[in-house]
């Protein structure tokens, strides 16, 4: 495991700052981990985690003023 984190997380900068887009595009690909996992009790965890990434990116398309 800490070989694979070597090679994909890289470094945060100085500031401690991530961008938000890269973020939101990073942790989407976590919701369908749930399903793996083959237990119904994990349902409400995927809607909740599915749900916040997907405010965040209609908010932040807003901010950038993008639309659809």
């Amino acid at each position: 495991m800490a070989l694979l984190a070597e090679h994909l997380l890289k470094p945060l900068p100085a500031d401690k700052q991530i961008e938000t887009g890269p973020f939101l595009e990073a942790v989407s690909h976590l919701p369908p981990f749930f399903d793996c996992l083959g237990s119904p009790v994990f349902t409400p965890i995927k809607a909740d985690i599915s749900g916040n990434i997907t405010v965040r990116k209609l908010r932040l398309r807003g901010l950038a003023g993008l639309t659809w």
